[in-house]
Parts: C-alpha cells; structure tokens; sequence
C-alpha cells in the first residue's frame, strides 16, 4: 500500500489535454481495492466432509468478505460472520479469501450437516487472536 496517500495538488502533472490533471504518488486504483480488502480472520480448522470443505474454503484463508460482513473497527465481525449464516441457511453466500496473497472468489452454503454448526470450520480472529467457531 503507498505511503503517500496525502497526496497535494503540487504533485499534479498535466496529461495529454491541458484540462486533465493526474496525481502522482495518490493511492492507485490497486491501493484502493487493498485497502478495502482488509482480512478480519483465518480460517484455522475445517471439519471433513463439511459444507466449507465441499464449497472450496481451505486452511490457511483469510476472510475478507462473507456476504456482507467485512472488516470495520470496533466491530464484533465472528460473531456478525455466524448471523450471516444463520440467516443464509440453504443459500450460496458469495465469500473472499485471500490465499496465498491472492484475492480468490468463492461461494459458501451454509447448511445442517451432520457435524457442528452450518459451516464446519473455525477460524482465528486478527482482532483478538481468539480461536473461534465461525459457525454457529
């Protein structure tokens, strides 16, 4: 991510027309996408055999996105991340991961399985460090 986000107008360079005016050393597009794709948790352990392992989910992801709930300050986003699923249960969830420092697109059901919860997987929250199961 750029450091030199403060960008000022004395950076502005003219571009082919006189009218047009480019910043440099303002956060690029790319900047801007990856400061919006803030992970708030890994994924720790997936149970066999669960919806998550079924749906693609693997050990080691962090979750940017899992329907609506992303990364906010302040917020208690495991706990926002099980209401998701509950109010899912049944239909596909659109979730990102980065994987490997890649931004990778899936989709989850969450559904009754045999095993624990809707998901089936555990994931450790950035914020707290706590080993929580993301679904209740």
């Amino acid at each position: 991510m750029s450091n030199n986000q403060n960008s000022v107008v004395g950076n502005a360079v003219p571009s082919a027309t006189s009218h047009n005016v480019v910043l440099r050393d303002s956060p690029s597009s790319m900047d801007v996408d990856m400061m919006a794709s803030i992970p708030f948790a890994v994924v720790y352990e997936i149970a066999d055999a669960s919806p998550t392992a079924e749906d693609g989910l693997q050990l080691g992801d962090q979750l940017v996105k899992f329907g609506t709930v992303e990364y906010q300050v302040g917020e208690n986003l495991l706990q926002k991340l099980a209401s998701e699923a509950q109010a899912n249960q049944g239909h596909a969830v659109p979730v990102i991961v980065m994987r490997q420092g890649a931004p990778i697109n899936l989709s989850v059901t969450p559904r009754v399985w045999p095993g624990r919860g809707l998901l089936g997987y555990v994931c450790l929250s950035f914020s707290s460090f706590r080993t929580i199961p993301c679904n209740s």
